[in-house]
């Protein structure tokens, strides 16, 4: 069997909902499925850090362990959830999927409870890392730290012709007391979104594989401790656009591949923008990654871009120097103008099981100082 086909088995085990035609008391119908990740990371320089790790070599910031059980209601209803034991978290496991399924049709299925955000190609996979070629998937891409929200799900998939294709439309919220944006050391504080919206078009014909994501959040919040001491010095005009509240963000993805088997190429861009000004950033992030494949060993390459704009510029009409200098502080914490390259290889040692090893340089233009090169490998395994 080739890698290819390998990997979409494992990811079609742990990233697919199972609707069992059984009775809930047949105990045999029950199915528990699992993956995992232990992986090793350092920095070459003691001063750099890059995605949580430094120049102390760890195996625990960025290894998981999983388990899935899916479970037959009926005839049309299953039961699904997903454990998931983090490093960066002790591996104290937490609830990442919790719902329940109706199959109301052959082609179309409705889910409520805890599910996946469908914002990136690899959405319902991505803690999966036995299902792509990289140790971690690009991070400006990827980069909102958290997957899950609950609501409710509404999945269509049916073949025209040669093509195979699928829509999501997910209704989800999520709250989080100890969200820290990606790529910045901010303190952990309460992030809260309001019932969002979530569109996925996807369509694969032959080798060729091409898909759009749509996100519209109408209400968002970050308690920011950094936004606190601006409450006592601003009136409330230049308040209000610096403070993380109620505030709508649209988000645009899309993602096109092709892979024939023995090579592969991969490009995805993602875009997110707020309607109104505060201290979060506009952000926008691209990659593009290819690779061939030789027997069991996989070699790949990746790109990436990230440009992240500070969505206000309040700061600038503040005549005071000092207190300009600290608005624009607060405002440009998420700002970023980087590039990443990253080279790899994946040997798939058995069935299942694929050991990995990435080397990434990480450029930041905006500060030198962020600058990184970072050595990964791991082991991912799905069972």
């Amino acid at each position: 069997m080739s890698i290819k086909n390998r990997m979409m088995q494992g990811a079609a085990l742990v990233g697919a909902t199972l609707a069992l035609p059984a009775l809930a008391y047949d105990v045999e119908q029950i199915s528990i499925n699992g993956f995992g990740s232990v992986i090793a990371a350092q920095t070459l320089d003691s001063d750099e850090t890059l995605y949580g790790n430094d120049n102390d070599l760890s195996f625990e910031n960025e290894s998981r362990f999983a388990l899935q059980v899916a479970a037959p209601i009926g005839e049309k209803f299953s039961a699904t959830a997903q454990i998931m034991a983090r490093g960066s978290d002790e591996f104290s496991p937490e609830f990442e999927w919790a719902y329940i399924s109706y199959q109301a049709t052959d082609n179309f299925m409705v889910m409520a409870g805890r599910q996946r955000f469908s914002l990136y190609k690899y959405s319902d996979y991505v803690d999966v890392g036995y299902a792509y070629h990289w140790v971690r998937p690009p991070q400006g891409v990827y980069s909102i730290p958290f997957n899950s929200g609950n609501g409710l799900g509404f999945l269509y998939n049916t073949a025209l012709g040669d093509v195979d294709f699928n829509f999501t439309y997910k209704f989800v919220g999520e709250e989080i007391s100890d969200y820290v944006p990606s790529g910045t050391d901010e303190e952990p504080a309460n992030f809260k979104t309001t019932m969002s919206h979530l569109f996925n078009f996807d369509f694969t014909w032959s080798d060729l594989n091409f898909g759009m994501n749509y996100g519209l959040v109408p209400e968002l919040s970050y308690e920011a401790s950094r936004l606190e001491p601006l409450k006592t010095v601003l009136p409330a005009s230049y308040l209000s656009e610096i403070l993380v509240e109620d505030e709508t963000m649209n988000f645009f993805g899309a993602y096109i591949g092709y892979d024939p088997g023995d090579w592969f190429v991969l490009a995805e861009y993602t875009y997110g923008k707020f309607d109104d000004p505060n201290a979060l950033a506009d952000q926008k992030s691209f990659y593009v990654s290819g690779g061939v494949r030789i027997n069991q060993l996989t070699i790949h390459g990746t790109y990436g871009l990230d440009d992240n704009e500070p969505s206000s510029d309040v700061y600038k009409k503040i005549s005071n120097p000092m207190l300009s200098g600290l608005v624009k502080a607060a405002v440009s914490a998420q700002e970023e103008d980087s590039e990443t390259y990253s080279l790899g290889v994946r040997w798939d040692v058995d069935s299942g099981v694929a050991l990995k090893a990435d080397y990434t340089t990480y450029s930041d233009d905006l500060d030198k100082t962020a600058d990184a090169d970072l050595i990964s490998a791991g082991i991912d395994f799905v069972f």
